[in-house]
């Protein structure tokens, strides 16, 4: 390698990791929201594989779109909290789905489970 394509490549190396810590350093609320927005989409998407594979019945699409307002409610919140949120409603949804059926108890004890996660509104 020659001596000016080495040291091109050590600069402008140089320049980029400066510039990465710089973002990661000073504005990582930018990285943090678009990751937001990434991970819930990831989440419903996965979700909705899940209950893909559940029997059909009339629960089923209404529990799609409890989890359809639920993260639509959480994509307005804080990284840190907002993954708080989705990590615990997907375990809840895990056990709720083991058994691939879903009845009327255990959509209504879900639904409870979510309403848990709302706030009580201003007056």
């Amino acid at each position: 390698m020659k001596k000016g394509c080495f040291l091109s490549f050590t600069v402008l190396f140089t320049l980029l990791v400066g510039a990465a810590v710089y973002v990661v350093k000073y504005k990582k609320d930018i990285l943090k929201e678009f990751s937001n927005s990434k991970v819930l989409d990831l989440a419903t998407n996965e979700l909705n594989k899940k209950l893909d594979s559940v029997e059909a019945s009339r629960y089923k699409d209404s529990l799609r779109n409890e989890f359809h307002k639920f993260f639509k409610r959480s994509d307005e919140l804080p990284f840190d909290s907002a993954m708080l949120r989705v990590k615990s409603v997907i375990s809840e949804t895990q056990y709720l789905l083991k058994d691939k059926m879903i009845d009327s108890i255990d959509f209504k004890n879900f639904k409870k489970y979510l309403a848990g996660y709302e706030r009580s509104k201003k007056n």
